[in-house]
């Protein structure tokens, strides 16, 4: 059996939930595995595992609906006064994405929708461009969700993420 104690610390590895709070996690020492449910309260919370061999290492157990992939993608985002401010998307998914604001206090808020801009990478070069609802800022952090994305950039977007 795994024990589990909460941790700080960010190098980890990722391991994804069954939409139960079941999960295999592999301990990459013995490379024993050990299915496990994971209690709600620890989903998307960096988790400190202790294998039966005696090791310890760093989880972190995704509960995301969709695969989420951390990019570096320079875009811009337009806010509904039309005020433009350069960002960076941080992560992406098919149907959202973190950026970081260049503005360390954006002038955006929760439920809003603004526009955003960016490119696709690594020989995908397709500009994104649609609008978003903001679900949440933290500083110059905001979470949106992609609304009218168009079937070409949902398959751009798709094609992009695969590993």
């Amino acid at each position: 059996m795994i024990g589990l104690a909460q941790t700080q610390s960010f190098e980890m590895m990722k391991v994804f939930l069954s939409h139960s709070g079941r999960t295999t996690v592999g301990c990459p020492f013995c490379q024993k595995r050990h299915y496990t449910a994971v209690p709600r309260h620890l989903h998307n919370k960096p988790v400190r595992a202790k294998c039966e061999c005696g090791k310890s290492f760093l989880v972190l157990f995704d509960s995301r609906r969709y695969y989420r992939r951390e990019v570096g993608l320079p875009g811009q985002y337009r806010d509904t006064f039309g005020q433009k401010d350069l960002m960076t998307v941080t992560t992406l998914s098919t149907t959202g994405a973190a950026i970081e604001a260049a503005n360390i206090k954006p002038f955006v808020r929760a439920g809003e929708i603004i526009q955003l801009r960016f490119m696709l990478n690594g020989g995908h070069n397709r500009w994104i461009e649609t609008k978003a609802i903001v679900r949440r800022v933290d500083g110059n952090r905001i979470g949106v969700e992609f609304v009218g994305l168009s079937v070409h950039q949902e398959k751009c977007l798709g094609f992009y993420l695969l590993p």
